[in-house]
């Protein structure tokens, strides 16, 4: 095998999530010059500027952790790989955030700095660095917290077109994909019943699109992707608790992966019907060029 050269060695790296974590850890501890109110020249970290504001985020947050320096070493120690090194992400980003915005002088005992602040410019650049080499990213949700969800263009492009009509739907399309609902049977089941509904009243619209039709399997003038979807909603214990379920003798492994299946059949069919939008203008361009084209001759 030829020997790689430096640049292509580190793009080949595995990449360590733990060490990653290290990583981050190490850059929150760096420090810049500060001077106090009192004028005295200190050195501050952000680190240090989390631990001392720490108690304003306890307070809000009701969470069982008094400093920062606590909730770091509990998630490298009791959590582990990209688990660990995403939700320490979350956390980050969500206590700079919450403290960055708190400027009554009687929440924090010190400010978030323009050095501090460069910082956590850096910090953030690292962070971005983790999530797309994992193919991730962060999003953010109506409530203002960022969660870690998976790239997915489909997702992305589906989340587009529901925002049209609904936003806290299109915010389900995305957090269907953060990486803590790995494993959450559940929540899932919310996220695809959410998106059942919202479907529901698009269905005709679906099935009466004669373009959609030319394209796609059609079985008694309904589209057959679109009548699957419906039965994989009503028959998976989504929106229906009856004797007919397909589920009953199913793991929770295997529901979770029919869960991820009906969640990329969603997508599929809401694309559907933006294309169903989409072919009957292409109908009427060929129709114009058509047109221009007689006169022309």
């Amino acid at each position: 095998m030829a020997r790689q050269n430096y640049f292509e060695l580190i793009q080949n790296m595995e990449f360590d999530a733990e060490k990653e974590f290290d990583i981050i850890s190490k850059f929150i501890s760096e420090k810049e010059n500060y001077s106090n109110i009192l004028a005295h020249p200190n050195t501050f970290s952000l680190r240090q500027f989390f631990n001392i504001n720490f108690a304003s985020y306890l307070y809000q947050r009701s969470i069982q952790f008094t400093s920062y320096d606590e909730v770091e070493k509990y998630l490298k120690e009791k959590l582990g790989g990209l688990d660990s090194l995403f939700t320490y992400i979350e956390f980050i980003v969500d206590l700079y955030s919450f403290l960055s915005k708190r400027r009554n002088p009687s929440d924090l005992i010190i400010y978030p700095t323009t050095s501090l602040e460069s910082m956590y410019i850096m910090v953030k650049k690292r962070i971005n660095y983790s999530l797309n080499a994992t193919n991730h990213e962060l999003l953010e949700l109506a409530n203002g917290h960022q969660i870690i969800v998976e790239k997915n263009v489909y997702a992305s492009e589906v989340s587009q077109i529901v925002s049209e009509t609904n936003i806290q739907e299109a915010m389900k399309v995305l957090e269907y994909n953060h990486f803590a609902n790995k494993g959450n049977i559940q929540r899932k089941q919310e996220i695809l019943t959410s998106l059942a509904k919202h479907l529901e009243p698009l269905r005709a619209e679906l099935n009466s699109s004669e373009e959609l039709k030319e394209v796609l399997k059609v079985n008694n003038k309904k589209i057959i992707a679109v009548e699957k979807l419906f039965e994989m909603f009503n028959q998976f214990g989504l929106r229906h608790n009856n004797n007919k379920q397909y589920h009953a003798d199913l793991t929770d492994e295997e529901l979770e992966q029919w869960y991820d299946d009906i969640y990329t059949s969603t997508l599929f069919v809401i694309l559907s019907l933006d294309e169903a939008r989409i072919l009957p203008k292409l109908a009427q361009a060929r129709v114009d060029w058509a047109e221009q084209k007689k006169q022309i001759e």
